[in-house]
C-alpha cells in the first residue's frame, strides 16, 4: 500500500530577506530533521517518514519554491548562498535549531548539499534520495547559463512545440534514454507544469555544489551520509555514485532500491522502518 500525502499539520512560511518557503512540521521528538522533495512534489511527500522518524525527530518538510502554497510570491530572482544562509540562519534561531539531520530528494537535494556547506557544525548525517546536485546536469547548465539560453527556456516554456520537437529528435538519434525523455516531457505538457519548470530551474541556478569539497566536509566534519538509489531509476543513475563509497568507505552507506525514481521517497521509508 502506498504510504498516505495526507499533510499532518498545518503549512506555515517562512520569510528572511529575498526567500520564503512554505513548510510543515512531522512528527514530535526532540531532534530535528529537514527535508527537501523533488520537482513536482510538495512537502507531504514526507509524511511517510512520519513511523520512521516521529518519535525521535521533528521534521520540517519545506516547499521547493514554485511548489506547494500558491499564495506564495513567485520570482525569477535567482537564490545565492549568501541568501539561502541568512534564511536558514533566521529559521534556527526562530527554532531553536543546533543540529538537524538533513534529507533531500532528486532536486531538493541540491539545498541539502549547500546547507552541508554551509552549516556543517550543525549537520548532524546527511540521508539523500537520488540526489541531484554533485554533478551539474548539461541541460540545466545550458538552460540557466547565460541571458540567451533563459530568454529561450522562458520562450519554450510558453511555446513549447520545439522543445517536444527536439526531445523526440534526441531519443531517435541515441542521444538521449526514452525513460529520461518521458520524464522530461510529463513534467513539460501543461503550461502550469512547464512554469514550474522554468522558475524553479531559475531559483537554483546559482546554487551549485563542488563534488570535491562536499567529500573534504564529510570527512573534515566525520558526518556519516546514507544515499538510496533505485535500481530502476532513469533519471538520477545508481552508477554516478560509486565515487562515495570509493571516497568514504566507512562512514557512507550506498543502498540500491527496487524502483524508478518517482518512488524513491516513500520506499527508502519503507525500507528504514523494516530496518529499526
Amino acid at each position: 500500500m502506498p504510504y498516505s500525502l495526507q499533510k499532518v499539520s498545518g503549512v506555515k512560511e517562512h520569510s528572511e530577506n529575498s526567500i520564503t518557503l512554505s513548510y510543515i512540521r512531522i512528527g514530535s521528538g526532540r531532534k530535528v530533521a529537514l527535508a527537501f522533495h523533488g520537482f513536482g512534489q510538495d512537502s507531504s511527500h514526507f509524511n511517510c517518514f512520519e513511523p520512521v522518524l516521529g518519535k525521535e525527530y521533528t521534521l520540517y518538510s519545506f516547499d521547493l519554491p514554485w511548489h506547494g502554497r500558491e499564495n506564495i510570491k513567485k520570482t525569477e530572482k535567482p537564490a545565492d548562498r549568501n541568501a539561502l544562509k541568512a534564511f536558514f540562519l533566521d529559521f534556527f534561531e526562530s527554532n531553536d535549531i543546533t543540529k538537524f539531520l538533513n534529507i533531500g530528494y532528486s532536486i531538493g537535494a541540491k539545498i541539502s548539499l549547500i546547507l552541508l556547506d554551509l552549516f556543517p557544525d550543525k549537520t548532524e548525517r546527511l540521508l539523500l534520495i537520488a540526489p541531484d546536485g554533485f554533478r551539474t546536469n548539461f541541460w540545466f547548465r545550458l538552460a540557466t547559463g547565460s541571458r540567451l539560453t533563459r530568454s529561450l527556456f522562458k520562450y519554450i516554456t510558453y511555446k513549447p512545440r520545439f522543445f517536444f520537437m527536439f526531445s523526440d529528435m534526441m531519443v531517435r538519434m541515441k542521444l538521449v534514454h526514452p525513460g529520461v525523455s518521458r520524464f522530461a516531457q510529463s513534467q513539460m505538457n501543461t503550461v502550469s507544469k512547464r512554469e514550474k519548470v522554468y522558475f524553479t530551474w531559475i531559483f537554483f541556478r546559482k546554487l551549485r555544489s563542488h563534488k570535491n569539497r562536499i567529500l573534504k566536509i564529510l570527512v573534515d566534519f566525520n558526518i556519516p551520509i546514507s544515499v538510496f538509489l533505485g535500481s530502476d531509476d532513469k533519471v538520477i543513475r545508481p552508477g554516478q555514485f560509486k565515487f562515495l563509497t570509493e571516497a568514504l568507505p566507512v562512514s557512507c552507506k550506498v543502498t540500491i532500491l527496487d524502483t524508478g525514481h518517482n518512488n524513491l521517497i516513500g520506499e527508502t521509508a519503507r525500507y528504514l522502518e523494516k530496518s529499526q
